[in-house]
């Protein structure tokens, strides 16, 4: 079952529109398309060039891609899910991919730390987040510059 949910907000300013979204797929391999394309979506409805979209499109492509590696048991019959968000915040896009599976130290990790190098080189900050039940990646990306 898919869940999307698309906001539109204005920034401080009252300025153009920009927009945020919250999508919640199955943790399956197609997930890693499905969730990357609706990034660069987002990405450049936000005002993003090409480059920027590009760097995004491969951070929630690693980010998903560990989540449908690593968080949720092969073996069991309960499909996992995994969400990705994002939304404007002053200059910047903050975009999160979360799930609710075991997280990183319960399974292989085999390549877990290239992914994350990757992000965290393309990203102004991010963080994994690991309480409870799930794993939480938030990045953060400048939109644009200060005029």
């Amino acid at each position: 079952m898919t869940q999307q949910s698309l906001g539109v907000a204005r920034d401080e300013a009252g300025r153009a529109p920009t927009r945020s979204l919250v999508l919640t797929v199955p943790a399956t391999p197609e997930a890693v398309g499905v969730l990357r394309r609706a990034a660069i979506g987002v990405t450049r409805e936000n005002g993003a060039d090409a480059d920027l979209a590009s760097d995004i499109a491969l951070a929630v492509s690693e980010a998903v891609t560990n989540a449908v590696k690593y968080a949720y048991d092969s073996t069991s019959e309960v499909q996992g899910e995994v969400e990705l968000s994002a939304r404007p915040v002053d200059r910047f896009l903050e975009v999160s991919v979360s799930d609710r599976g075991t997280g990183f130290g319960a399974g292989s990790s085999d390549g877990l730390g290239m992914g994350l190098a990757l992000i965290a080189h393309m990203s102004a900050e991010m963080t994994v987040v690991q309480e409870g039940q799930g794993t939480q990646v938030r990045m953060r990306f400048l939109l644009a510059a200060s005029p």
